[in-house]
């Protein structure tokens, strides 16, 4: 049992009432299809709608449950060193034209807010990079002289902020945002609806053949227009997308504290710990709220939920006096090789087919620039920002190459790990309800979960390209370590981008 109450609860989702909605059960034709119900598929939908597409919606689990539901919502164009990266891997003119796309995904969102009277807690702050050690000021210096080279309205200041920790240098990128996710989605569901936008939920596409999308239960959607806005894509072999993204892990924990950082101040930092920093509007406590975000790795480490939590405990208790731990939680990102979102057509065969992943833990701003993007290139018009961020574009020889190179090999890696644990045999392991493991049924790999009437015993091979999973105990699901699949302990998919269920077997243990 984990020391954190509400693990792996949302402070979002605890914190607002989502609508439901019915999945899909017979055949159906729409002008527009929209995959995937996150922030970047809801926004596509939005923006259709608004310019008079017939727009459908479906999300193979509940609408904001994946990712969008597990985010800091730091709304920053500020992300990382990233524009000297830019700078040097493209030129300067990419790395401005890139801050301007966020810039405007920013003010979107700020403007839709006013549009619609959307409660969500939205203001405006100023993001921060900090570094806490003298050898980490060169590197921020480096950022901030591009800062300066292409514009970007920020500076460098040198422990002249005031923070509740002590830093070294500071580097300030103004008006950047912040705001409650889901109450903003929410207000956008409501919109869709007044659009007479439909929108099914426990509806997981498997296939799509020319104009028509195939769901797992067999149901046929006829489409003239495709948006993939899945967080990884479901088609993804059409489009060799499995071999694109790199799968981060990162860690949340919402605490109360006397000791908070300004509340126009947005922190992320550079070295040491690295930890993320914002302040959470909470009506239902006295004492301020922080939300913490750190402790990344990639998939493959396949490290314990809940010690990376300690660890970012530990960290967070460093920075500020805290007194109440209220939520804590690990989510998923997907990470491209030259750190920019892939957004633009699916494919070089479908005109009518787009994507929208990849958004390298920046999907508050980035999914709403997918759909400023899409809407525009479906309607023909054009967008500056289509050849910076097109899926087919030229991500730089060396990191193209090293992603493809180095992804195969960590698989390799995770497989070789995965094949020389020992697990205890099916016919001789005992579980307590709740807990799960995998054993050796013969010359195969199991796995099992047991709860308080059955053991529910499933294939260990991820149905996507046929990794061992792992039990990660803290949510209890079987995770693929290789592209980021994630099943209940029914074997059923809860993250793609595997589409099949696993096959499963349930003993009855009153039998």
């Amino acid at each position: 049992m984990s020391e954190f109450k509400n693990e792996n609860i949302s402070f979002w989702s605890d914190s607002v009432e989502l609508p439901s909605f019915s999945a899909l059960e017979k055949d159906i034709e729409t002008d527009v299809l929209v995959v995937g119900g996150g922030i970047s598929g809801l926004m596509n939908a939005y923006q259709l709608a608004m310019r008079g597409h017939e727009v459908t919606v479906i999300e193979g689990n509940t609408v904001l449950s994946g990712t969008t539901a597990h985010t800091t919502a730091r709304i920053m164009a500020q992300q990382g060193l990233l524009y000297g990266q830019i700078s040097k891997q493209k030129d300067k003119d990419s790395a401005r034209l890139y801050y301007d796309s966020q810039m405007e995904a920013i003010d979107e969102i700020e403007s839709i807010v006013n549009k619609h009277d959307i409660d969500c807690d939205f203001r405006r702050v100023d993001g921060v990079i900090y570094a806490v050690y003298e050898d980490s000021i060169k590197d921020l210096e480096k950022e901030a002289e591009v800062y300066n080279d292409i514009g970007i309205d920020g500076a460098l200041f040198k422990n002249e902020l005031t923070l509740p920790f002590e830093t070294k240098a500071e580097l300030v990128m103004r008006n950047q945002a912040e705001y409650h996710p889901l109450k903003f989605l929410n207000g956008i569901l409501e919109v869709l609806k007044e659009k007479g936008v439909k929108v099914y939920e426990e509806t997981r596409g498997e296939s799509a053949d020319d104009d028509t999308l195939t769901t797992t239960e067999g149901i046929n959607i006829k489409f003239n227009t495709l948006v993939i806005a899945t967080h990884f894509p479901f088609l993804d072999f059409d489009g060799l997308y499995f071999n694109s993204f790199k799968i981060s892990y990162g860690y949340g924990l919402v605490v109360t504290s006397s000791t908070p950082p300004s509340e126009n101040l947005s922190l992320n930092g550079y070295d040491g710990a690295s930890l993320s920093t914002r302040n959470i509007m909470n009506p239902n406590r006295e004492q301020p709220t922080i939300l913490y975000g750190g402790m990344g790795h990639m998939s493959y480490e396949m490290k314990d939920m809940t010690e990376q939590l300690k660890k970012l405990k530990l960290y967070a208790d460093q920075k500020t006096t805290n007194e109440e731990t209220l939520y804590a939680y690990r989510a998923q990102d997907l990470m491209t090789a030259d750190s920019l979102p892939f957004i633009g057509h699916f494919d070089r065969e479908h005109n009518n087919r787009f994507v929208a992943t990849g958004f390298n833990k920046y999907g508050m701003t980035n999914g709403v620039l997918s759909s400023m993007i899409i809407s525009d290139l479906i309607e023909g018009n054009n967008n500056r920002y289509t050849d910076l961020l097109s899926p087919h574009r030229n991500k730089g020889t060396f990191q193209q190459l090293k992603q493809h190179i180095s992804n195969p090999m960590h698989v390799a890696e995770s497989e070789a790990k995965n094949m020389m644990k020992q697990h205890p045999d099916i016919t001789e392991v005992e579980l307590d309800a709740g807990q799960g493991k995998v054993v050796s049924d013969g010359v195969t790999k199991k796995g099992v979960y047991r709860d308080e009437d059955a053991c529910y015993v499933v294939d260990n091979r991820c149905t996507h390209m046929g990794c061992s999973l792992g039990w990660n105990q803290d949510d209890k699901t079987w995770d693929c370590p290789c592209h980021g699949s994630r099943f209940n302990y029914k074997g059923e998919v809860i993250e793609g981008p595997a589409v099949e269920n696993l096959d499963s077997e349930i003993k009855n243990l009153k039998e």
